[in-house]
């Protein structure tokens, strides 16, 4: 009776966390360590578990990982190195409103390859939104442009989300898989998803008059961001170093832990003080979610939800592919992402055997995560900041509606083009 009531609060408990995280206004880190103790407590009566043994299934690796990077992504937002890209791509093009639209998407999403695509928002939208109104133009499509673009990015690298973190420490996958694999599907991917906005939305408006081009051009001067040269250049080629060092060793963690100790050491800042400013409130909810899929594996929950999957899922790889791209798709579109990517971790790992797990099907959840969040606006954390900002600086024809209807059929589009992907990359590679 207690292993079943196990399974019923458990299955339940997750749901309702996997809900709740897709609502800003509440407190969903009170909620999953609540419901983590909860089925902890009943788990262990159940199935006479101790709390070492729920420990065990906390992932602290990705853990680690994800609080160095934070670290090392406050350092450098310090010195406004990213601030400072945006603003020299802007004179890269003369402030040219097409060419700045081409430029800054493809940057936006190349930096979400490497940092969150919550502060690639919060840096990118804000200023891309400024010039807009200096030059008098509509920032609506360079809007559209930075949101569909930054999840394209997100695919590239093992650490560009929480996710993909996640992921690749699951599937034990390093940074030369994911350019070697995906490199064929995430350019073409942005290149023709620009083009797109760019011929339904910017082609539309009329180019800024040149007075407006040239205060623009005054007014965001580059070299006005920079505090420091000395430490701004310093801190630019120190990152550069630790991308190199993500390609040539393969545990991420250890480079990231080492970076960003030494990084703080170089800039003569406490690890501690650079701590307070990160984001605590991922870590505490990874745990809890950890916790709770802990009881999840040991009352046997997983078990019968994969055998209910298994039968949808066909013993040929490629269809077995499309079928987990397109349920990843719907559900992080729906849901959170982050315990999205857990459950079918956890998985595919039980239906195919830990290290056995196809790679058109690891690739399908890959890409499932990151392009099928733009179903809806609140399944992308950077779309939320992106249509807050948008709200606050009101602008035109971005809200919630018009994200709804052009992010749906963007999204469509994205899964349309992965499908062929699988299908000529299942030819090409058996």
């Amino acid at each position: 009776m207690y292993e079943i009531a196990s399974i019923i609060l458990s299955a339940v408990l997750f749901i309702t966390i996997m809900v709740i995280f897709t609502n800003e206004r509440i407190d969903y880190i009170s909620f999953t360590l609540l419901a983590a103790v909860i089925a902890c407590v009943v788990a262990g009566i159940a199935f006479g578990v101790g709390f070492s043994e729920f420990m065990t299934y906390i992932e602290f690796e990705p853990l680690f990982f994800i609080i160095c990077m934070q670290i090392i992504i406050a350092i450098l937002e310090e010195h406004r190195i990213f601030r400072w890209i945006i603003l020299k791509t802007l004179h890269w093009t003369k402030a040219d409103h097409r060419k700045f639209f081409y430029l800054i998407c493809f940057i936006a999403s190349m930096t979400s390859a490497f940092i969150s695509d919550i502060t690639v928002g919060i840096i990118f939208v804000p200023i891309v939104i400024r010039a807009c109104k200096i030059m008098k133009i509509n920032p609506a499509p360079y809007l559209f442009g930075l949101s569909f673009t930054i999840n394209i990015g997100s695919i590239y690298t093992p650490f560009s989300s929480s996710e993909n973190i996640l992921i690749a420490n699951a599937f034990s996958l390093n940074f030369t898989y994911f350019i070697s694999n995906f490199t064929l599907i995430v350019i073409p991917t942005l290149i023709y998803t620009l083009f797109l906005v760019d011929f339904t939305m910017l082609r539309k408006q009329e180019p800024p008059p040149k007075e407006y081009r040239k205060i623009l051009l005054e007014v965001m001067d580059p070299n006005i961001v920079i505090v420091n040269k000395k430490k701004f250049v310093f801190n630019s080629i120190y990152f550069v170093g630790i991308i190199i060092g993500f390609i040539i060793i393969p545990a991420a963690y250890i480079v990231a832990v080492v970076g960003a100790v030494i990084m703080c050491l170089l800039n003569r800042k406490k690890f501690t003080d650079v701590l307070q400013k990160t984001d605590l409130k991922v870590i505490t909810f990874f745990i809890g979610i950890f916790l709770l899929m802990a009881t999840m594996q040991i009352n046997g929950t997983f078990i019968i939800i994969g055998n209910l999957i298994e039968s949808f899922i066909s013993d040929n790889a490629l269809i077995a592919a499309i079928t987990i791209l397109l349920m990843i798709s719907v559900l992080s579109g729906f849901l959170a992402q982050i315990p999205t990517a857990l459950v079918f971790i956890t998985l595919m790992q039980n239906i195919y055997g830990i290290g056995q797990v196809p790679n058109l099907i690891i690739m399908a959840i890959l890409l499932g995560i990151n392009i099928g969040s733009n179903f809806l606006p609140q399944g992308a954390a950077c779309d939320l900041i992106t249509l807050n900002l948008s709200e606050k600086n009101d602008v035109a024809d971005f809200n919630y509606k018009s994200l709804l209807k052009y992010g749906s059929m963007m999204t469509l589009v994205h899964i349309g083009v992965s499908i062929i992907y699988l299908t000529l990359y299942s030819l090409v590679i058996p």
